[in-house]
């Protein structure tokens, strides 16, 4: 059960939810607006109703990536893969979003981040020079394979409600 408190301009949406400790915590949401608010109040209380709530996480995506990647990645991939998923992880995915928690990731954060790559300049390595100044659509594609797979996991492992990709 959420309840809405005025506080000054603006009104706090506030619920209690079980953390992945098994411990009881109260969540404090503010909105600007009572009717956001209201809103927001029916979003929580309805998931609670029917099971689909999610805690509020602080985790990142560089995080949630290692994760990822240490308990999907090493038993499901070769080594070949391993290695570059791992690149693609660091070079251009951990630099441009890694910060961004992976609660917060939404289509349009997604959208956002693929005109970030097409601008973005290709990464040379010791081994591998880049052959354009810029990263290649070939380059995206798989980027958005590895993220469209580890958030596919993230819902599976009830980090996030839905797969934003």
């Amino acid at each position: 059960m959420a309840s809405i408190i005025k506080r000054k301009k603006n009104y706090s949406i506030v619920y209690n939810y079980t953390d992945e400790n098994g411990e009881t915590r109260q969540k404090w949401e503010t909105r600007t607006s009572y009717q956001d608010a209201l809103k927001r109040k029916a979003e929580v209380e309805n998931q609670q109703f029917t099971g689909t709530f999610l805690p509020p996480s602080n985790q990142t995506i560089a995080e949630f990536l290692l994760d990822f990647v240490s308990l999907y990645g090493e038993k499901k991939w070769g080594v070949s893969m391993y290695d570059s998923q791992n690149s693609l992880i660091s070079n251009y995915i951990n630099p441009i979003i890694g910060d961004l928690k992976v609660q917060e990731v939404t289509p349009r954060v997604v959208d956002k981040y693929i005109q970030t790559l097409q601008k973005t300049p290709a990464v040379n390595t010791r081994t591998h020079h880049a052959k354009t100044d810029l990263v290649t659509n070939a380059t995206i594609e798989k980027i958005i394979k590895l993220l469209r797979c580890a958030f596919k996991q993230a819902v599976r492992w009830e980090l996030i409600a839905q797969e934003p990709l």
